[in-house]
């Protein structure tokens, strides 16, 4: 068994945490974006919604290229797109221009994705500190996440929306580093199977095994993607400046990056099965105390309301990795469908959700996707799951 290339994980975990830093600095510039265009809550929820699932559809295929690439073009193109396209969408004069740069950014997200969280597996050459490795890579590009709102919010309420530009310049900058920190993939990785793309992925998507960690990383993705999107609309209701309203998401988004680097010793000490249980079932109480406090004792429902993100990631490394070791043999694949196409159809929810927030309040929306979390921690653990995971030593 070889060392894991230590230098090539730094790399890929480097390039992780600055394109999702891309995917996140819009978040707390929603509100101010949409009043700034004249456009209503569930226009711009749409938009989101259509960017997000184009993006995260095309992360499986992605995958299927990149398992029989020898060359690391999605790696190195994929963060240049979303470095120069995201900051395009933050000085959009029309709706127009917003949805096609939002759209283009987020397409550079996900060419850039499948690709490097294959290759964390590839230099990991099956170290058994593998779930370790991964954690970190996942987490460093959650915390990454994290800091994109408050760095958006600060610098555009200091120097104004022109300024967001600069923002290009360390995107490319760190994508020409990764390049040339990330050796050349290993001939021996690239996939020689003839299987055409529709035949990987019907067999991916008959396995039942596959289809409950699928059914787990969605909603976890609609739960995150929902609670970031929506919440700077219920702060700023609440009286909440736009530079704190960044720092809030980016402590919600931190703790969740932590979650997910802790989330291999956890997983250690209570298994597979009930990670994904705790993760679950803890955000719709968090979720009800936090609405409970809001306007009685604001900081404390801010501080319960960041706590939910380190529950709602918790799961994240464990459901990826169980996935990659089912399906070794298209990790590109899978990695696109768990990161991705999961991705894209928990984005789906903010299309129906932006029209009950708009009807009937932001805060009925974070109820009912709490209460999906919840009914999932209750049914989505099925036996097969903890067959795999009591397969794995879990």
């Amino acid at each position: 068994m070889q060392n894991a290339d230590k230098k090539a994980l730094v790399g890929l975990s480097a390039g992780h945490f600055m394109v999702d830093w891309y995917a996140s600095v819009l978040v707390p510039l929603y509100p101010f974006i949409t009043a700034k265009l004249g456009i209503s809550l569930s226009f711009i929820s749409t938009i989101i919604a259509l960017g997000h699932m184009l993006s995260s559809m095309l992360q499986p295929l992605f995958g299927y290229i990149s398992d029989k690439l020898r060359h690391r073009t999605f790696m190195f193109w994929g963060l240049i797109i979303a470095s120069v396209f995201i900051p395009l969408t933050v000085v959009s004069d029309t709706a127009r221009f917003l949805s096609v740069f939002l759209i283009l950014g987020m397409c550079g997200n996900a060419l850039f994705h499948p690709q490097v969280t294959c290759l964390v597996n590839t230099f990991s050459y099956n170290n058994p500190k593998i779930n370790k490795y991964m954690g970190v890579f996942l987490g460093l590009g959650t915390i990454g996440y994290a800091i994109g709102p408050v760095c958006s919010s600060n610098v555009a309420q200091g120097f104004g929306e022109d300024a967001l530009l600069w923002f290009m310049v360390p995107g490319i900058i760190v994508a020409f580093l990764i390049y040339f920190m990330v050796p050349k993939i290993p001939v021996c990785s690239v996939n020689e199977n003839k299987a055409n793309f529709f035949s990987v992925m019907k067999e991916i998507l008959s396995s039942r095994v596959i289809l409950g960690l699928i059914l787990i990383a969605v909603v976890k993705s609609g739960v995150s993607i929902s609670f970031g999107t929506y919440i700077p609309f219920i702060l700023e209701k609440n009286g909440f400046e736009l530079n704190l309203i960044g720092l809030i998401v980016t402590l919600f988004f931190t703790v969740s990056g932590l979650a997910t680097i802790y989330s291999s010793k956890i997983e250690e000490k209570i298994g597979g099965a009930n990670i994904i249980r705790v993760s679950f079932l803890t955000i719709l109480p968090l979720v009800l105390l936090f609405l409970y406090f809001i306007d009685k004792i604001p900081y404390l429902a801010v501080f319960l309301f960041i706590l939910s993100g380190f529950f709602i990631f918790l799961s994240v490394s464990v459901t990826l990795v169980s996935a990659q070791k089912i399906m070794s043999h298209h990790k590109g694949v899978i990695s696109g469908v768990m990161q991705g196409f999961s991705w894209g159809l928990g984005a789906l929810f903010l299309a129906p959700m932006g029209f009950i927030g708009q009807y009937f309040g932001v805060d009925k929306i974070l109820i009912l996707m709490s209460l999906i979390a919840f009914l999932t921690g209750i049914f989505g653990v099925t036996k097969e799951l903890k067959a795999i995971f009591n397969t794995n030593g879990r």
